[in-house]
This record gives structure tokens, C-alpha cells and sequence, in this order.
């Protein structure tokens, strides 16, 4: 026991040293589950978290370590494969969405569509539907406007709203200039027809939607969508936010089909967990 007392007491002093300002990712579903680490230099997480808020908006990293990888593929696979289901008959239009502010819905789109793209192959574009504090300039490196707002309001074509984004055929379409109420804008009769140019014009349409307990925009969006995916921050999130939110948006007709858990952590350093 000694050994592993100083092999731990080496390994927290490392950490102080080097900080610890890594999180850990895995996704949740029928396929299994997956997990990340804390500590810097381990599992790495595709988030570059600002030091000073939490909820700040970063830039995505698409260099994936294996496991967040694998975590990804595996969310991929229980979207495109499944049992019974006609290989062409998988949701186009995709929403993700949280319980609340910060749990990483915008990197989970993100990062899920590059794995969609290098997957299939197609075109595939990450819409940011949250008008309430977007955040897409920042991760995706796009001019926050002409954006989905003029896309849905007819001031702006789809060639002008989709930019191009750090990875090949993936594009993202930024919330834009709202004028009118959120709930105004997507509960005009805009929003299906600019849902039916995405359809027709990508692959796959990955919609990053608004926290589902704090703003009711996506119980009007997610109803227009094919299915949707809820993340879940790890250690953070309460069991009856999650559970609100999810009968909240099944009772308005949106159909999940799976669940990230973000940032989960390993507290249990690798050479004692390849013992357990």
C-alpha cells in the first residue's frame, strides 16, 4: 500500500504543477457509454474551457483523443443503425439540446456533426438555434450574421447564412439579427420552410437548441425536427432537471434517440484502475 500511497502522492503533486484544466466527455446511449478524465494529459476533451467562467463561450477543438472518439462514433452509430430501421431512414434533422445553461450543447453539435461528416461523408451543417445567448462566432470561428434569424425571415439565402467552417463540408449557420421575439420568429411560417431548404440542400442538420428549462424556444423547435439528443453534464446536472426536461419536450412530440454525458470524470488514476 505504500507504493500506491507515494505513486499518488507523485501524481497529485504532477498535477499541481502542470494544472488540471482538462474535462472529461462521453456519450450515453443504447450502444453503451463512455468516459474522459479531469486530469491534463489524460483522456483529452475537445473543449477549450475558458479559466475564469465556466459558461464562456470557446472554440471547439476537433482533435478527439480515442475514447472521446470512440464515445462519439458509438452516439453515431445508435443514430444511424438501428435494429429494424431501412439504412436511409435515419433522422436528417437532428436538435440537441440541454436541461440549462453551460452543459456543452454547442460542442456536442459541433463535434457530433465533424463525426457525422467523416462518417458519411456528405455535407452536414450545425444550425445555432439559441437566439438567447449565442455563441457560435467563438466556436465556430463564423460571422455572427446573416444567420438563421434572416434565413427564416427571408432577408438572407441559404448560401449567404451557411458558412464554411475549419472542417471540410461542414458548414455552420450562426442565430444571426433577431428583430422580432424568439417565439415570434419560430413559430412563424419561416421556420419549416427554412428547415426544408436545410433538408434539401445537406446531409444532415444538426440543430443546437436553447436550454429546455429555462426558455421554451425549443419546445417549439424541437417539434419541426426528426429527433433530438439531450446532454447532460456529469456531477452537475440534477436527476429531476433532466427528467423535466425530457417529458417536457416528449410531451410536445419531440422523439429522442439519444444522450451525451458531458465531462464525466475518472477520480481513479489509470495504472490502479487497470488492477480493478
Amino acid at each position: 500500500m505504500s507504493r500506491i500511497y507515494d505513486a499518488l502522492k507523485k501524481l497529485e503533486a504532477e498535477g499541481r504543477k502542470g494544472g488540471t484544466n482538462g474535462s472529461g466527455n462521453g456519450t450515453n446511449g443504447s450502444g453503451g457509454n463512455g468516459h474522459g478524465n479531469g486530469r491534463k494529459g489524460w483522456r483529452p476533451w475537445p473543449f477549450r474551457r475558458g479559466a475564469k467562467d465556466k459558461a464562456a463561450p470557446t472554440t471547439i477543438n476537433f482533435e478527439l483523443g480515442p475514447e472521446v472518439e470512440e464515445a462519439y462514433q458509438r452516439l453515431g452509430t445508435n443514430l444511424l443503425v438501428s435494429p429494424g430501421q431501412p439504412a436511409t431512414d435515419h433522422p436528417k434533422l437532428l436538435g440537441v439540446v440541454a436541461s440549462r445553461h453551460g452543459e456543452g450543447a454547442t460542442t456536442t453539435a459541433g463535434v457530433f456533426a465533424s463525426i457525422l461528416v467523416r462518417r458519411r461523408g456528405g455535407r452536414v451543417v450545425v444550425v445555432e438555434g439559441n437566439m438567447r445567448s449565442p455563441s457560435f462566432e467563438t466556436a465556430f470561428g463564423v460571422k455572427p450574421a446573416p444567420g438563421l434569424a434572416e434565413l427564416i425571415q427571408g432577408q438572407a439565402s441559404l448560401t449567404e447564412v451557411a458558412q464554411a467552417t475549419s472542417v471540410a463540408k461542414l458548414f455552420a449557420i450562426a442565430a444571426g439579427n433577431c428583430s422580432v421575439q424568439c417565439a415570434a420568429l419560430f413559430d412563424s411560417p419561416g421556420l419549416p420552410a427554412a428547415f426544408a431548404q436545410l433538408r434539401e440542400n445537406f446531409d444532415f442538420v444538426i440543430v443546437d437548441l436553447p436550454p429546455v428549462n429555462v426558455y421554451g424556444d425549443a419546445l417549439i423547435v424541437g417539434p419541426q425536427l426528426d429527433a433530438a439528443i439531450i446532454v447532460i453534464e456529469a456531477d452537475a446536472t440534477r436527476v429531476p432537471d433532466i427528467e423535466r426536461a425530457r417529458r417536457t419536450l416528449e410531451r410536445c412530440g419531440v422523439r429522442f434517440v439519444g444522450s451525451v454525458l458531458n465531462r464525466q470524470r475518472n477520480y481513479i488514476p489509470a495504472f490502479i484502475e487497470e488492477m480493478l
